[in-house]
C-alpha cells in the first residue's frame, strides 16, 4: 500500500515537496502549488506526514462553544480549521487541512471543529493530515446536551449518561478512520476510551 501511495505522490509531482518537508525546507512556492494539484494525491501525502510525525493519536476537545479555536493549552502549536468566519466547502475544507499538515511546523495540531463543518466531514479530515476534533456534543435536535441528561428509553436504571455515550460515538468515529482516540480533558489530561468503551487515564504522552 505504502508504495502505491509513493506512486501517486510522484505521479502528482509532489516527492519533490515530499522530500522538502523531510528536510524542512518546504517554501512558499511549494505551498502555492499545493493549491493546483491532485486532491487525493495531496491527501496522501499529508497522511504520510501525519503518521511520521504524530502517529495515530487523535485529540478530541469538547466545547460548549460553536468556536473551539481557542481551545489549545498554552504553548500548543495548532491550526483549527475551518475559519467560523469563512465558508468553505468539503472538498476546500480537505485541500486547506493537507496543505496545513505539509507547510505547517513539525507535529503540530491540526484541528478540525465539528460544529462547523459536521462529524461526516471532520472524520474524513483525518485522512487528509487532521490530527485533532473539536466541537459540541449535542442532542438530535442540535442543542448542548444538559449535565446529568440520559439517553435510552425505559427504566431509569437502565439508561446511559449522554455525554458517555456521545463518547463513544465520538471515539467509534475516529476508530473507524483507522485512529486513536484521546478526550482532552479541561485540566488538560488526556483519557483514552478502550475498545469496551469505558473511560481509562492515558499514559503520558
Amino acid at each position: 500500500m505504502s508504495r502505491l501511495v509513493d506512486r501517486a505522490i510522484d505521479a502528482a509531482g509532489l516527492s519533490g515537496i515530499a522530500h522538502a518537508r523531510r528536510m524542512g525546507t518546504v517554501t512558499v512556492a511549494d505551498a502555492a502549488r499545493l493549491r493546483d494539484v491532485d486532491l487525493l494525491a495531496l491527501g496522501a501525502l499529508a497522511d504520510q506526514v501525519r503518521r511520521d510525525e504524530v502517529g495515530d493519536q487523535v485529540r478530541i476537545y469538547l466545547s460548549g462553544s460553536r468556536d473551539s479555536s481557542g481551545l489549545h493549552r498554552a504553548g500548543e502549536a495548532t491550526v483549527a480549521l475551518p475559519s467560523p468566519d469563512r465558508e468553505l466547502t468539503g472538498l476546500e475544507l480537505l485541500r486547506e487541512v493537507a496543505i496545513a499538515r505539509i507547510t505547517g511546523p513539525r507535529a503540530f495540531g491540526v484541528r478540525v471543529d465539528w460544529t462547523i463543518c459536521g462529524l461526516e466531514l471532520a472524520q474524513v479530515t483525518l485522512g487528509f493530515g487532521a490530527n485533532e476534533l473539536a466541537g459540541q456534543i449535542t442532542s438530535k435536535r442540535g442543542l448542548p446536551l444538559a449535565d446529568g441528561e440520559l439517553l435510552g428509553v425505559g427504566k431509569k436504571s437502565l439508561r446511559q449518561l449522554a455525554n458517555v455515550r456521545k463518547r463513544q460515538e465520538l471515539a467509534a468515529l475516529v476508530r473507524r478512520a483507522g485512529r486513536d482516540p484521546f478526550f482532552v480533558e479541561p485540566d488538560g489530561s488526556l483519557v483514552r476510551m478502550d475498545e469496551v468503551q469505558t473511560p481509562q487515564k492515558a499514559d503520558a504522552i
